[in-house]
């Protein structure tokens, strides 16, 4: 069974929407970052990730929110990522190229997920799943 632990929203300006979260909510920030295609906030509740994601406007996507701001996905963590993706792609899943993000800014820590789209709904699967413990500097 699949377990959500990674849920990305998407905020015109993901730093200040951290700290109104940060303030709200007692969630602690592991990661940030601020490429050319987009900035990005990582909290965590100690259990599941929260990404705040802004992608910037470019020449190729003048508009990347036609529909406004908010829920943009949620990431389960699987034990049997190879069988998640069999049974995700018999429901009817189609596979989604992953995004072009900087994640260096996350301090070197790399996680692999699986991107799809099942029923308009975007979802990552990974075995390993994402970031919970705040960077230690």
């Amino acid at each position: 069974m699949g377990k959500i632990r990674h849920i990305a929203i998407t905020a015109e300006d993901p730093f200040v929407t951290a700290e109104l979260f940060k303030k709200a909510f007692g969630l602690e920030e592991i990661g940030r970052g601020d490429s050319d295609l987009a900035r990005e906030v990582y909290l965590t509740d100690g259990y599941i990730n929260l990404a705040i994601v802004c992608w910037k406007r470019t020449r190729e996507n003048p508009n990347p929110y036609p529909e406004g701001y908010g829920l943009d996905h949620f990431g389960l963590q699987v034990d049997d990522l190879e069988g998640a993706e069999a049974r995700a792609r018999q429901a009817g899943a189609a596979p989604q190229p992953p995004p072009k993000v900087d994640l260096s800014q996350l301090g070197g820590r790399i996680f692999f997920e699986k991107k799809y789209t099942l029923a308009g709904v975007k979802f990552d699967l990974s075995a390993h799943g994402w970031p919970v413990v705040p960077e230690t500097k």
